[in-house]
This record gives structure tokens, C-alpha cells and sequence, in this order.
């Protein structure tokens, strides 16, 4: 390599503004960096301490390394010319990227993700998608197992049962179990979200082209997407997530140029939105763009028509949803639900249940979820984002609209009292992440490309070849460890599977079954020994121990 060569090489950008940026987004990093490390330091175990933290201070913190990496990387002359040329050609050709996307997120949903709903979020849905497949509003599990079959403390919760009559179904709002239903109904519940995130693709294109007016920006704003880990991990995933990311994204496109009709499917997309699998990530995103509405010349036109988009769903598959969980469930009566009051206390019950003035996780839980937001982006993404924000602060009216969903979004959770669990990136903030390519996109000159759109560009391209990869190999390296608790027997033919979840990691979350129990092995969560026997004794006298381990014992017949 000639001298020449190399120095043109290793050129940087003669551009204040994007060294600025590159500058920023280092030291937030190494910021996030020392937090991080000062709180793995008071860890002894980290399969002790919650989902939430471990994923945090065991996954995101060797990110690290790779995304300063590719902050200084992308400085590099030949890779911000890369970046432009794929960026283009993102905008050129945006239905073979997602045709590309959606193959690539099918085969990660199978190898990376297992085709397993690793939480009882995912599981939930995914329970409910399987009656919804049968013809069936409810399963059914013995009255006398239900104890074992779903811990008492969580009974209820990701699942509502009755005791007395065994009828169980999913917790949560059925949208997303319909769409679910086709694709278990042909053996392919894994595919959904794969498709949702190569539909994705065309609908943050053609955002980008009614926001920027041209396809390279459109362009950008696909690459800047596709390339930050969170949406593609998500994408393999069981996860409601990218559902409200799509929803929210056709929401925003229909009302950008509102017209009756343009707010009449509006409103159909968002009643579709809020009974997902609960109606707040929508309600979040929502609301700022009803009171912009309001504030048209044409409002009752346009609100009426939103509204009447509204009404069906949200009557049948949301306040009709809301009563049959709870009737089956056997806390309320019909009377109680179907009278206002009733339906108000109700409904404020479950509010004091969920919000609260201070987190079980305390303060730190917020910024904890600030470094997933970061940390799963394209390196150098929210900076650019927060740019965007502030030169977009005068223009026209609906970028503030888009700024105020996405901040009322990621501070409503602030009065949540419980983090989000599992989830990959910043979970609960995922339905308006939308909002961050197309501000960095808004930050960025497109014609001609300027350095910072090189910069950004190049930054995505590494972080799709680099820091997806490593957090698909963190997913799958997770989810395997997850699968290896449970308890297998080399011998005989096991049928009752009874995992102990005080030795296991969220052991509970594996006690995953048939909502008729027609699988030949069923899986439960151990009592207590002494118990355990006694329920195997009475209910299922001919099997016996197979094998057994410190997750839990094998139960069936003998071998022949």
C-alpha cells in the first residue's frame, strides 16, 4: 500500500459537525461505560439479580467496545462513501430490502431465537394465538394442577384462569393473538414478526418520502432502521413490540396530510394498535397527534372520522375483551363491568396496580433504560436524533408532534413501578423509536450527501455487519442457556416434566404448554418436593422418576 493510499485512507472528515457528533457520542459511551461497570462491580452472581439488570450489565456492557469501535471507524473516507452508496440504494430499491430483511429475520426467528417465546410476554400471546387457531376463546387446565402448571404469584397475570373451573387464556388484549392465528394455524407462528419487520421497511420509506420528499432520504431513513439491532432482534422475536412500531408508523403516515378518509383508517389502525396487547403504548403515541388535530380548522371533521375508526374495535376487542377477562377470571361480575361505575372502578384498580410514584427497580432503572435506548442503536443515532430535534424545532408543526410522542412515551414509564423485564433494547419505548431515524434523517443533508450523513451511514453499515451480529449471537448464546434447564431423561418415555424454579434462571418461564395439555409432555413448576409427590401420586400413578437433576426431576413410563 502506497503512502498516498493509506493517508487517504485514514483521511478524516473535514467537518466540525461531525466530529462533534462523533466526539458526543464517544463520551456518552464511556460514560454509560463506567455506570455500567460500577454497577457489575456489587454483582457476585449475575444469575441472581433480575432479568431487567443482568441483560444490562451481562449483554449491553460488552457492546461497548464494538459500538466506540465503529464510532471511529466511520470517520473513515471509503466507509462514509460506502455508507451513501448503500443508503441509496436503500431508497432505490426498498422492496428487495425488504424482501432481503424478511428472509434474514425469518432464518434469525428459527436459529437465533430458537422459534421459542422465551417470556411469559411472549408466551401469553402466542398461548392465546393457539386457542384463537382452534376455534377457541379459552383453554382448559385441570382445576387440581393449576398450581403447579402456573405459579401462584403469577395466576392471573400473563394469564387469567379460573380455579374453580380450570378455563385459561391470555392476560392480555387479543390483537395480537389474532394475528398470530393464521401462521400457527400453519405450523409458522415464528413468521409474523419477520414479516412485520420487512413491511417495516416499505412503510418507514414511504414516511421518509412524505416527510423529506426525496428517496435518498428515504433511503437513509431505511438504513438507519435496519441497521440498529433493536429493531431486527425484536423482529425475530415473539414480542408485541414490532407490531405498535408498525401500527404507529401507519398511524403517523395517514395523519401527516390529514382528510376524512385518510383519518377514518387512521383510527382503524389505532384501534388496532391499542388492543395489541394493551391499549398504552398507542395511547402514548397517539395522544399528541389528537391534540394536534384539534387544533385544525377542519377538527370535527377529522376527529369525527378518527373517531368513528376508533369506536368498532376498540368496543369489541377492547372494552368486550376487558369484560371476558375479567368474568373468567372470576374477579368481577358481568353486573359489576358492564355498568360505568363498575367499569371505572375497575379500570382504576388496575391503574394504582401498575403506576406508581417510585420504581421497584428505584430511580437508576430509568437511566438503566436510557442505556438500552442507546446502547441497541446505530452508533451515533441518537445524537443525530437529538440534532434533528433541535433544528426541526421551527418547522413544520407535525415535527413536533413526532417529538412529543416519542418524549411522552419514554417519560409516561417513569410512573411505572415495575421495569420491563426481558425485552431486547428499551422495550417500552419501542412503539415510538420510529421518531429517532427519521430526526436523525431531518439532522442530516441528502443532496449532496454531506460528511454527517457519510458519517451516519457508515456508522449503520458497521453496526448491521458488527454489533447485530453480536447481539444475535448474545440472543441465541441466552436463549440456549434458558432451553438447557430443563431437566431431560435418557431413559424411558417422559411425559410430566416438574422444574424446581429456586435453582433455575426465571425457570418459570419454561413451564410453557398446550392450552389443552395435548402435548405428550407436560411441563410444571415444582411446589415443594413432598408435594410434588403427592400430586404425581394421585394424579399420575404409573409414571415414575426417569431422571432427576438441581432444575428438577423427569417423570413417565418405564422403558419396555
Amino acid at each position: 500500500m502506497s503512502m498516498a493510499t493509506a493517508t487517504r485512507l485514514l483521511t478524516l472528515p473535514q467537518d466540525r459537525e461531525t466530529l462533534r457528533v462523533a466526539g458526543a457520542s464517544i463520551a456518552v459511551t464511556a460514560a454509560i461505560a463506567v455506570a455500567i461497570a460500577y454497577q457489575r462491580a456489587g454483582v457476585s452472581n449475575p444469575f441472581e439479580i433480575p432479568v431487567f439488570r443482568h441483560l444490562i450489565l451481562y449483554q449491553d456492557y460488552y457492546a461497548i467496545v464494538p459500538f466506540i469501535a465503529i464510532l471511529l471507524a466511520a470517520l473513515l473516507a471509503p466507509l462514509r462513501t460506502l455508507g451513501d452508496q448503500i443508503a441509496l440504494r436503500c431508497g432505490r430499491f426498498p422492496w428487495a430490502v425488504a424482501l432481503i430483511a424478511t428472509a434474514g429475520l425469518a432464518w434469525g426467528a428459527q436459529v437465533v431465537y430458537h422459534a421459542h417465546p422465551l417470556s411469559m410476554d411472549e408466551y401469553a400471546v402466542v398461548f392465546q394465538g393457539k386457542l384463537f387457531a382452534e376455534g377457541r376463546l379459552t383453554g382448559q387446565f385441570p382445576p387440581l394442577l393449576l398450581d403447579w402448571l402456573v405459579p401462584p404469584w403469577m395466576q392471573n397475570r400473563f394469564l387469567r384462569m379460573s380455579p374453580e373451573t380450570g378455563a385459561v387464556l391470555s392476560g392480555y388484549w387479543p390483537g395480537f393473538s389474532l394475528l398470530l392465528t393464521p401462521f400457527t394455524k400453519l405450523g409458522v407462528p415464528w413468521l409474523l414478526n419477520p414479516l412485520i419487520g420487512g413491511v417495516t421497511v416499505l412503510i418507514m420509506h414511504r414516511l421518509g418520502l412524505a416527510l423529506f420528499g426525496n428517496i435518498e432520504a428515504a433511503g437513509y431513513g431505511v438504513l438507519f432502521t435496519l441497521a440498529s439491532p433493536v429493531v431486527t432482534v425484536n423482529a425475530m422475536s415473539y414480542y408485541t413490540m414490532p407490531a405498535h412500531f408498525l401500527a404507529n408508523a401507519v398511524f403517523m403516515l395517514l395523519l401527516l396530510r390529514p382528510t376524512p378518509v385518510r383519518a377514518l383508517v387512521a383510527g382503524i389502525v389505532g384501534s388496532f394498535a391499542l388492543v395489541l396487547h394493551n391499549p398504552v403504548p398507542h395511547l402514548l403515541f397517539a395522544l399528541p397527534w389528537i391534540a394536534w388535530l384539534f387544533l385544525r380548522a377542519d377538527r370535527w371533521k377529522i376527529l369525527g372520522a378518527l373517531a368513528a375508526g376508533y369506536l368498532p374495535l376498540c368496543l369489541l376487542l377492547g372494552w368486550g375483551w376487558a369484560i371476558f377477562l375479567e368474568t373468567v377470571g372470576g374477579r368481577s361480575t358481568l353486573s359489576q363491568l358492564t355498568t360505568p361505575a363498575g367499569a371505572a372502578g375497575t379500570l382504576m384498580n388496575r391503574i394504582v396496580n401498575i403506576f406508581g410514584w417510585t420504581s421497584e427497580t428505584g430511580s437508576g432503572g430509568q437511566l438503566l433504560s436510557l442505556y438500552k435506548l442507546w446502547l441497541w442503536a446505530v452508533p451515533g443515532l441518537i445524537t443525530v436524533a437529538v440534532l434533528g430535534v433541535w433544528r426541526q424545532r421551527k418547522a413544520q408543526s407535525h415535527w413536533i408532534v413526532m417529538a412529543a410522542s416519542a418524549l411522552l412515551t419514554y417519560f409516561a414509564y417513569f410512573l411505572v413501578r415495575f421495569d420491563q423485564g426481558h425485552g431486547w433494547g428499551f422495550r417500552y419505548f419501542h412503539p415510538a423509536w420510529l421518531v429517532v431515524p427519521l430526526f436523525a434523517v431531518a439532522a442530516i443533508r441528502i443532496r449532496p450527501p454531506s460528511a454527517l450523513a457519510g458519517y451516519l451511514a457508515a456508522s449503520a453499515v458497521l453496526s448491521l455487519a458488527l454489533l447485530t451480529t453480536l447481539r444475535a449471537l448474545q440472543v441465541e448464546q441466552f436463549i440456549a442457556r434458558h432451553l438447557a434447564q430443563v431437566p431431560v431423561a435418557t431413559r424411558g418415555e417422559p411425559r410430566v416434566i416438574i422444574m424446581d424454579q429456586k435453582t433455575g434462571y426465571y425457570a418459570w418461564d419454561l413451564a410453557q404448554n398446550d392450552p389443552l395439555l395435548r402435548e405428550p409432555v407436560i411441563r410444571l413448576i415444582s411446589r415443594n418436593p413432598e408435594l410434588d409427590r403427592r400430586m404425581m401420586s394421585t394424579l399420575f400413578p404409573q409414571y415414575e422418576v426417569l431422571a432427576a437433576n438441581r432444575h428438577g426431576t423427569v417423570w413417565g413410563l418405564p422403558p419396555r
